[in-house]
């Protein structure tokens, strides 16, 4: 908001290079979901909240005085997450994989 352009091209080009320096933090995303209605973040929940604080600073820093961000955060403890089928995938892949191991098994 309160940029010259409604194009947020620029603006989610320098979220991206903010979270591709995160990813030894745990931050995992996909690139394919990287837009400006929404993105996929995965990782620690104090990682999490690190990539929005910077990239919240990384846009600010380039002129844009005003930022809305929108957040749905899930967590849960009452088991695991993932098998070890699932190490290193992201959401969206551990989703398809899941549902293709499901159809096999008919």
């Amino acid at each position: 908001m309160g940029t010259e352009t409604p194009s947020v091209g620029i603006y989610i080009t320098e979220c991206q290079r903010v979270l591709e320096s995160m990813a030894g933090d745990g931050i995992r995303y996909e690139l394919t979901q990287l837009h400006g209605y929404g993105t996929n973040l995965e990782g620690p929940i104090s990682a999490v909240w690190k990539a929005l604080e910077r990239c919240h600073e990384a846009v600010h820093a380039m002129g844009v005085p005003r930022i809305a961000t929108d957040i749905r955060l899930g967590t849960r403890t009452d088991k695991p997450q993932y098998g070890s089928w699932a190490e290193g995938l992201s959401e969206n892949a551990r989703k398809k994989e899941s549902v293709l191991r499901r159809l096999a098994e008919k």
